[in-house]
Order: structure tokens, then sequence, then C-alpha cells
């Protein structure tokens, strides 16, 4: 059995500040009622100008009858963030999560299936965050098999990429923290998994955990012989 697991980068992989990102530049704008919960459902795990335009409509500072004339501060809202993150990322705001890169590592020697690891963020950062992050010596990018991180405008259409590039696989696995991810997953056929977030299972996550030490490989396997 050939099986791919898709991978959430921030939140999953790596804690990295999007949430800390979003918020300082929605106070710029005047924004004060960002709390972690509307981040969590409407922002986090989508790309970088569909965030961008959540927030903007949801406290009212466009219409969403009015996208295409507030196009202009939708991009200068989503590249503010991104300023803002890279520069928190510069000063070393965000820590690995090693339990995550310790389960890709005990995977490599399962005996009664292949596991694929595909990075599939919507984020555009992530390819460059994991080409510059180490852990053990080694980049990050080089734990997993195939990166499509931002390479396409959804969360969906980026999952769709990463059927693509495995499409021999068995069964397809989504890791993700976010209510995005986990809606994105079940639009292609894979088996959601949460991460950190016990709501996920409203979405329709079939497990949600809070370390990789309550999955392994074995776990992986049943999952897909479930489907």
């Amino acid at each position: 059995m050939i099986i791919a697991i898709l991978w959430d980068f921030d939140g999953v992989v790596v804690f990295t500040p999007h949430e800390e990102a979003w918020r300082l530049v929605s106070l710029k704008y005047g924004i004060v009622d960002f709390t972690s919960e509307f981040y969590h459902k409407y922002v986090s795990g989508r790309p970088r100008y569909e965030g961008a335009k959540a927030i903007l409509e949801y406290f009212g500072l466009i219409r969403e009858q009015d996208v295409n004339s507030a196009l202009s501060i939708i991009l200068e809202f989503a590249e503010e963030k991104n300023r803002v993150f890279n520069d928190l990322i510069s000063k070393g705001f965000y820590y690995i999560n090693n339990e995550a890169l310790e389960f890709i590592k005990s995977t490599r020697s399962c005996k009664h299936a292949s596991l694929i690891h595909v990075l599939a963020s919507a984020s555009r950062n992530v390819s460059k965050l994991a080409d510059n992050i180490t852990y053990e010596g080694k980049k990050l990018r080089n734990y997993f098999d195939y990166d499509v991180s931002g390479s396409a405008s959804t969360k969906k259409e980026v999952f769709e990429k990463a059927l693509e590039v495995t499409d021999k696989a068995d069964c397809h696995i989504v890791i993700d923290d976010a209510p995005s991810g986990i809606e994105a997953a079940r639009a292609i056929g894979a088996i959601p998994i949460g991460f950190r977030n016990s709501d996920l299972s409203k979405w329709g996550a079939v497990l949600v955990i809070n370390s990789f030490k309550e999955v392994s490989s074995e776990v992986i396997i049943e999952l897909c012989k479930t489907k």
C-alpha cells in the first residue's frame, strides 16, 4: 500500500507567527476585535489574499459586492501582513514541532506500507521557510518527498496539486490545524486528521490529535483500511 500524507506547515510542522502578523496589521487598520477564534475559523490555512479579503469583509472595511473596486486595499493589506510576518520570522518568532518531524522519520522504516510526505500549505512563504529552517542539521524541505506549497490560489487547489504528484498512492491523508484545510481534504476525497483543535471534528476530521506521539504508521494504515 502506498499512502500519501499531505501536510499543512504553519501550526503543524512549524509554529509560525501568522496569527500575530494578521493581528498587528489589523490593528493598523483600526480592527481591534481580531480574536484567535476568528483567526482559526476564517483566516487560518487560507492563501494570503483570501485571508486578507476575509478579514476586510468581516470587519466591514470592504463589502462583498465591491471586491473588484476594493482590490487595491486587499493587496495592500495582504502585502503589509507579509512584511510583518517576515519581520517576525527574521527575529526568531517561530519554533519547530520536533514531534512532527520525528513522526515523519519513524514512517521511513514502515514495513507494511510506503508513506510519502507532501508539504501542501496554501502559504507562498512555506517553500522559502522550509529551505531556511533546519532540524538536526537537515533542511525541513528534505524531510518531505514533494512540496506543492503556494502552488495555487485556494487550499483545495493546492491539495489537488498534491494528488497529481502522488497519483500512484492508494490513500491520501491530510494533516491540518484549520477548518479550511479539513474541508479541502474532504473535498478531494482525502482522510482529514486535525491537529490541536478539538473543534475540527465538527468540520469532518476523522481523528484529532494534540501530539504526534498519539499517531504512528500503524494508525495511518488502519485509517486507510477503513476508507
